[in-house]
């Protein structure tokens, strides 16, 4: 990069970021199923039609980095439903498919868009998988961490189960979301995936050797595991 196009940097960061939150925003408002034109994004964030096209290279690439910022926003939500501090097994499983349906709740249009192709982290896997990618490795991340303390070596069932319960969780919360008439409560909704999700959870711990109370402070079990280990 030239000394010119290092001192624009900033500039054109700005530009694209603003870019971005004004389609967010305007695809949050829109009715399902209509695409949001680029003229309307860039009146919105207060610019021309050409400048949006001198920083993306063209429809596909904006698109990308919407999802992601979509994306993001998903991630940054549930990140802290998944706070293993605070609650049982229990409790964290309610909050985080609670997070999951409030957030298709609250943002049907920004779920949907997010479904409709890739992001720009990967262009060839759409984003919506490569969002329940990510969030099942933070989860796998605390899963094998739990294994960790009680010297059980990961055998690809953290793997698996996190993303089973990860994809489970959004495809059935999208499923009763686009649901004129859903059968179940959010409520119910809520406490039923949950409790699929520890069924889950709990066959692949006691085929490990391991019993774990459900109602039990979750850093107590694992406070409890590394005492009995060492």
């Amino acid at each position: 990069m030239s000394g010119r196009q290092a001192r624009w940097q900033p500039h054109n960061d700005s530009r694209r970021e603003r870019i971005v939150l004004s389609a967010v925003e305007l695809i949050e408002q829109a009715p399902a199923g209509v695409e949001v034109p680029i003229v309307q994004i860039a009146e919105n964030a207060g610019l021309a039609k050409s400048v949006v096209y001198r920083q993306f290279a063209g429809r596909d690439e904006l698109d990308r980095r919407i999802r992601s910022e979509i994306a993001d926003r998903f991630v940054a939500d549930i990140d802290d439903a998944l706070d293993i501090g605070d609650g049982s097994i229990r409790e964290i499983l309610v909050r985080t498919v609670g997070g999951v349906v409030t957030w298709i709740e609250e943002h049907p249009r920004l779920h949907e868009f997010l479904r409709t192709g890739p992001s720009e982290t990967d262009p060839d896997v759409d984003a919506m998988s490569a969002l329940i990618g990510t969030i099942a490795a933070s989860t796998r991340a605390l899963v094998t961490g739990l294994a960790g303390v009680v010297g059980v070596t990961d055998d690809g069932s953290a793997d698996t189960m996190t993303f089973a319960i990860v994809s489970m969780t959004e495809a059935t919360v999208t499923r009763w979301a686009n649901d004129p008439n859903p059968v179940l409560t959010r409520e119910q909704l809520i406490e039923e995936v949950a409790s699929y999700a520890w069924h889950v959870v709990d066959g692949v711990a006691r085929r490990h050797g391991l019993t774990l109370d459900p109602d039990q402070q979750l850093v107590e079990i694992i406070s409890q595991l590394a005492t009995g280990a060492g």
